[in-house]
């Protein structure tokens, strides 16, 4: 019985942590996957770990990726792996505050901008926040969908 009692308690913990990172996604390997199957007007680059922190105020990050256009465009691609749901829960609130600031540079910058950034995608998957911006919200999802 106590057995039965043990691997009954142990299973229950296995799905507990199952539901807070359904899966280990190689997010290098999605964002670059992103960029290179995604139409985008602009040429991305992988910006450097260091500045990530001055582009996102989203702390407590255990990984991160993050491709920038020129700056001519507003498209950009940044997937961050987070420590808990909770975790990511608050960094999905900061990557929709950085899109909704991005809408506010871009209303005066260059205004053609402001519906792509409006269609953007900032989602929460698990552990995992993405925002993706592009002329093709539709392609990034579906590649989202099959990474999650």
């Amino acid at each position: 019985m106590k057995k039965v009692m043990l691997a009954a308690l142990t299973m229950a913990a296995l799905l507990c942590s199952c539901n807070e990172q359904p899966k280990d996604v190689d997010i290098d390997a999605l964002a670059q996957e992103i960029v290179e199957g995604v139409s985008f007007d602009d040429s991305l680059a992988e910006i450097d770990d260091s500045m990530i922190s001055m582009l996102y105020s989203i702390d407590g990050y255990t990984d991160a990726v993050l491709y920038k256009g020129s700056g001519a465009t507003a498209e950009e691609v940044a997937i961050f792996q987070m420590g808990t749901t909770d975790d990511a829960k608050t960094a999905l609130e900061e990557a929709q505050a950085h899109i909704q600031s991005q809408i506010d540079s871009y209303e005066s910058y260059i205004p053609e901008e402001v519906s792509r950034l409006e269609d953007a995608i900032v989602r929460q998957d698990g552990c995992y926040v993405s925002v993706v911006v592009s002329a093709d919200s539709a392609a990034a999802e579906k590649l989202l969908d099959g990474a999650f």
